[in-house]
């Protein structure tokens, strides 16, 4: 007996010896083809990338990650030169390396950008059916929400779920809840990138921001747009779907199921505000319903809409400063800063309507918007805060230089805000008025409610 249990033990310690050999080796064929790899010599790492993909095709989700760039950039080649048997041959490989990445790691935290992947690859070479591409990014968006925010991915996904209603093959209960779903998801991408820049924009003015981060500054800069870009062709392909005929019998249809469903108010809420049904009836059902079971900053804020929907202003006002209370994030707090100061602007109280816009822009200095508001006060008051004609319109250099700002910290809004300083520049003095009236240099005081000067160009 004892020599059969050494036995055992020597052919255990032989196999585990295997093993721990070939994982050995498998660690070592990564290593190298991930270096090379990651320099991009995309050669180089291929046949050691092939070894690991064959004996150990389980033993690293970089295997995957790797082998996609090293055959994207094979397939690159092929198509520059039109070769479409090569092409197909490795988009095809692309495809099958995505599928083994989630059948063998299918808890992978990237599972929902490896789908999202997928189909942008599909997408952008047209390939599948709109069904297809709408089950690919479905799972993606389903299974790993955090990891699929790709601008394209979320309007590629939006797009097929239209045609999957068109088709009568998703319900129209399902688009409206995708369409709300990928719209928050779009918000949240916003706010995330908004926040990164505004870090980094603080550090470049104070001189302290490094080449790669000035990089990633312009390469959000570039990105924030593109979101609301893809926002607004949303509502272009949902078209009358998604008007107020069309969501208040939905709403009004599925309230008593969901009405204390604090999560499904909110939704409700926000759709029926974004698309400007907030005076329908069962906009303040819900929205009060939402207050009466879980008072927040969202039934503080929705109140306020209904209200200033109604002509409320007051009771608005009182609801919108309950809002701020209750928000925990400034973006949110910023949001409704700046909707006190356009009720403020409305109604002629400029001091107060700026004030709300610079506590606005003290909780998200990226809010173009407030620039322009403030830009757009000073402009409306040229007349009476001037004592001639040349200070009258010396208060448009103040409206630019708001504008300039509103172009240069928000880039969701630089080109109307580039377009707005350069109109206000039009309307004040030219550089012959300068001369004539020998004000190159000098300082003009705004008497009135603006109370600050603007330094006339030299």
């Amino acid at each position: 007996m004892k020599r059969i249990y050494t036995l055992i033990g020597l052919v255990l310690f032989s196999t585990m010896g295997m093993f721990a050999q070939e994982a050995n080796e498998c660690d070592v064929n990564l290593s190298l083809e991930h270096d090379y790899a990651k320099a991009r010599r995309y050669d180089q790492a291929l046949p050691y990338w092939e070894k690991v993909y064959k004996d150990c095709p389980k033993h690293s989700e970089a295997i995957y990650s790797d082998g996609t760039k090293i055959f994207k950039a094979k397939f690159k080649a092929a198509v520059k030169v039109n070769d479409t048997i090569e092409s197909d041959k490795y988009y095809n490989k692309i495809i099958q390396l995505y599928d083994q990445w989630l059948s063998y790691f299918p808890t992978s935290k990237y599972v929902g950008k490896i789908y999202q992947e997928k189909g942008l690859m599909m997408l952008n070479n047209k390939k599948g059916s709109k069904a297809e591409l709408y089950q690919v990014f479905n799972d993606g968006f389903t299974k790993g929400k955090s990891k699929f925010s790709n601008p394209k991915a979320l309007y590629g996904y939006f797009d097929a779920a239209v045609e999957m209603y068109k088709n009568k093959k998703l319900s129209f209960d399902d688009l409206i809840n995708l369409y709300d779903e990928i719209g928050a998801s779009i918000e949240t991408s916003i706010e995330k990138y908004t926040l990164m820049m505004e870090d980094l924009q603080k550090k470049q003015d104070a001189g302290e921001l490094m080449k790669t981060e000035e990089r990633k500054l312009k390469a959000i800069r570039n990105n924030i747009p593109v979101y609301t870009v893809v926002a607004g062709e949303m509502d272009k392909i949902l078209g009358e779907l998604g008007d107020c005929e069309h969501l208040v019998p939905l709403y009004k249809r599925t309230y008593e199921e969901n009405k204390d469903n604090a999560g499904w108010l909110r939704k409700a809420a926000r759709n029926l505000s974004n698309k400007d049904c907030s005076n329908a009836p069962v906009f303040k059902k819900l929205v009060v319903q939402l207050d009466n079971i879980e008072p927040s900053y969202s039934s503080a804020y929705y109140l306020a809409i209904m209200y200033k929907k109604e002509g409320n202003t007051f009771k608005a006002k009182q609801y919108f400063l309950k809002a701020i209370d209750l928000a925990d994030k400034a973006y949110d707090k910023a949001k409704i800063y700046f909707a006190l100061a356009r009720m403020d602007a409305k109604s002629g109280r400029k001091s107060s309507a700026r004030s709300y816009a610079n506590k606005a822009l003290a909780n998200k200095p990226s809010m173009g918007s407030a620039y322009l508001l403030i830009a757009s006060l000073y402009a409306s008051s040229a007349n009476q805060c001037g004592t001639d004609e040349f200070s009258k319109r010396a208060t448009y250099w103040l409206a630019a230089s708001m504008a300039d700002k509103a172009a240069r910290v928000d880039p969701s809004n630089a080109k109307r805000a580039r377009k707005k300083a350069a109109y206000y520049r039009t309307l004040a003095p030219t550089k012959s008025d300068i001369f004539i009236k020998n004000m190159a240099g000098k300082t003009v005081l705004m008497k009135c409610w603006i109370g600050t000067s603007v330094k006339v160009p030299k």
